[in-house]
């Protein structure tokens, strides 16, 4: 059901960057859309903690936890580099459009830290390259700060995650020009926050879980769909900087599975969504650069600024039809991608801490040792 939540909330920020002048564009929903990758960032902690928190004590787990990480994030997030990359190159070559080639948010430089996937903490002057990413790279640190954290101070966990919520979520409110809307200067507390908090609902859901019954369940439920969209629209300044927290209680209740709005959730088509939520998020801004280029070309943008094809009834059809085509290109880069990319780390270091074992066994049996 939380993926199901998931894939709703990479479909609205897709929505949140759609340059089509549709009656979609307008919703207040939609222009704070990018509050949603905060959900995100809530949702990571949660499952994480839930995975991987009795599973971290020893320096000696750190390695293949951030191992398995970076081999789910890192795959898809190359190819995406790759695409773009590519794209600059028609442009240098084939003079595909008016852009200058690899300057500024898509310099050369830039490749790099985007494949160390560092890109994000404070760099750049600017999102680089696939601009979400961004909150890739800094979830990234969000994950060693927790692997840390978990072998070296486990039973203070608490109070220093905390500590880092209220340090992440003031430098937001005091040092960051857009408040919640930034991302490549002070994303790390951005997503620590968010992260932190919802490793925090995780110890809170298991010392005290939902357990209502399923009509109170649905009503809360429903309750919680309604108050989240409702902040999420009409939350400015600094109270968006409360929106990690709305999340977190959405988290918590949502959690249990039970009542009318969780088996609405728990149907195939939401969890497919679910599943193919994080391509869905990585791969919408190449196919939404492919379509800026064909409609400068055509002459779609009078604005300058979103598509327009002078019916804004048709301009929602073409935002529904993007989105079609972002999900159905999707669920190729989960199936050709993601999975196999997991999956390959994942055996590379089951192999690995195979032999590791092998040769310890071998020293061990070892005459005279």
């Amino acid at each position: 059901m939380l993926d199901a939540l998931r894939g709703l909330c990479a479909v609205l920020v897709v929505f949140f960057h759609m340059p089509v002048a549709s009656h979609f564009h307008a919703l207040p929903l939609t222009r704070h859309g990018y509050l949603f990758v905060d959900f995100f960032f809530v949702l990571s902690g949660f499952v994480i903690a839930h995975a991987y928190g009795a599973r971290l004590g020893r320096v000696a787990d750190l390695w293949p936890f951030l191992v398995k990480r970076m081999g789910r994030v890192w795959p898809l997030h190359a190819v995406m580099l790759a695409a773009f990359v590519g794209l600059e190159l028609c442009r240098l070559w084939f003079n595909i459009d008016a852009a200058t080639p690899f300057v500024r948010d898509r310099s050369v430089e830039a490749i790099f830290t985007n494949l160390a996937l560092i890109q994000a903490f404070n760099i750049h002057d600017y999102q680089t390259w696939n601009g979400p990413a961004w909150s890739i790279s800094v979830e990234m640190g969000a994950y060693v700060l927790f692997a840390v954290l978990m072998v070296i101070a486990r039973r203070r966990f608490v109070p220093i995650s905390l500590a880092i919520i209220v340090v992440g979520g003031l430098t937001v409110v005091l040092l960051a020009p857009g408040f919640m809307n930034t991302t490549h200067n002070f994303g790390f507390p951005r997503a620590a926050y968010g992260f932190f908090l919802g490793c925090l609902v995780h110890r809170v859901w298991l010392w005290r879980p939902p357990t209502f019954p399923p009509a109170v369940a649905s009503v809360l439920q429903a309750a919680c769909l309604i108050w989240t969209g409702v902040w999420v629209s009409y939350a400015t300044g600094p109270w968006t900087v409360l929106a990690p927290v709305v999340f977190a209680i959405s988290i918590w209740i949502f959690a249990e599975e039970r009542g009318l709005v969780a088996r609405v959730l728990a149907v195939r088509p939401m969890l497919a969504l679910g599943h193919w939520s994080y391509s869905i998020y990585m791969v919408h801004m190449f196919i939404i650069t492919l379509m800026l280029i064909a409609a400068r070309k055509m002459a779609l943008m009078p604005g300058g600024r979103r598509i327009d094809l002078g019916s804004v009834w048709l301009n929602d059809l073409l935002a529904l039809a993007v989105i079609g085509v972002i999900v159905g290109v999707s669920v190729l880069t989960y199936r050709w991608v993601e999975v196999p990319g997991r999956d390959r780390v994942n055996g590379w270091l089951a192999r690995r801490t195979s032999a590791a074992k092998a040769r310890a066994g071998s020293v061990a049996v070892a005459p005279g040792g």
